[in-house]
């Protein structure tokens, strides 16, 4: 039980230390600022689930991003004529297309899955962009307050907390779930074990749309509009919830709770950009900070393993000359 609860500290103290220093150093952040800050971090919460399950898996996915926006165009589509009913159903088939593509590119064509994202994110792009055109409006689609109010302040809360658990026993409860993560561990070994892995790495493709159907319906009710727009701009959506993603891949190693993890991981970078923005700092600075901050993750995420080989070794050269030879 002390191990539990100190587990649960470990994960929360990045996020509430973060916010306490802006607190502290910013007179415009402060608890007035958590309903925003909340309300942010819900769209990347969702990207970063749909990239959890690829990453987890042991591939990379630059399409999240155009798949909820593209899932949020034709939402808007559908919810002008079929209302609610059409918001949800338009979202749900706009995000699941592209992870369908992507999986059947993937599995039958054997093109690298960052290839094949950035390939549909290109035509996705533009295919939204000929989509709001047919609708009669370029490049921008919106939705009725009526309609907004679906996706918006609690509600894209709960939207949110539904997505963690439907994450959460895929990923932990169900079968398909346990070999998504074996194929990211060992792939090699699940071969020999005769599980076919590019159906599992499908599989992932298309469970991935779910949590970017949720994104789209938060993405067009945040604003109550969606603007599209072609040269790879969705690709910067990506990066943010990617971070967060990484920071949860670290503090699983306390808490082995992905969808809490990556929750964790989204809001403390929504802490820091609206930090900044509290403390008047520019894009430019903001966009050298992210660029750092991803190399920083990265590089934590990608040499964990020999971090913590160089401490075992440190530990036993403390020991002395005899539990190195038993080492040995």
């Amino acid at each position: 039980m002390k191990k539990q609860i100190m587990s649960v500290l470990g994960v929360c103290v990045l996020p509430v230390l973060l916010f306490a220093v802006f607190s502290s150093v910013t007179g415009g952040f402060g608890i007035h600022s958590l309903r925003i800050i909340l309300s942010q971090c819900m769209i990347p919460v969702t990207m970063g689930l749909a990239m959890a399950v690829v990453m987890q898996a042991g591939l990379m996915d630059f399409s999240p991003g155009v798949r909820v926006v593209f899932g949020a165009a034709t939402g808007a589509v559908l919810a002008g004529r079929f209302g609610v009913a059409g918001l949800f159903a338009g979202c749900f088939l706009g995000a699941m297309a592209g992870g369908v593509v992507i999986a059947l590119l993937y599995r039958y064509l054997k093109i690298p899955s960052m290839v094949v994202s950035m390939g549909v994110v290109l035509v996705m792009e533009v295919m939204g962009y000929k989509l709001s055109e047919a609708a009669g409006s370029s490049g921008i689609l919106k939705v009725t307050n009526e309609i907004s109010e679906w996706g918006s302040y609690p509600n894209n809360i709960i939207l949110t907390l539904i997505a963690c658990v439907i994450f959460y026993f895929v990923m932990y409860h169900t079968k398909i779930g346990c070999l998504i993560k074996a194929a990211g561990n060992d792939e090699v070994m699940l071969k020999h074990m005769g599980v076919d892995t590019d159906k599992v790495k499908f599989k992932a493709f298309i469970i991935s749309g779910i949590f970017c159907t949720f994104g789209a319906v938060l993405q067009i009710c945040y604003s109550a509009s969606v603007s599209i727009q072609t040269g790879m701009v969705t690709m910067n959506m990506v990066f943010k919830p990617m971070m967060g993603v990484l920071i949860g891949l670290q503090l699983i190693r306390l808490w082995d709770n992905m969808p809490l993890m990556v929750f964790i991981g989204e809001l403390t970078i929504a802490i820091i950009f609206n930090g900044f923005i509290a403390m008047g700092l520019t894009d430019n600075i903001q966009n050298m900070v992210l660029g750092a901050f991803l190399l920083i993750v990265m590089g934590i995420s990608q040499n964990s393993e020999g971090f913590a080989e160089m401490k075992r070794k440190k530990e036993v050269r403390k020991q002395g000359p005899g539990t190195q030879q038993a080492e040995a």
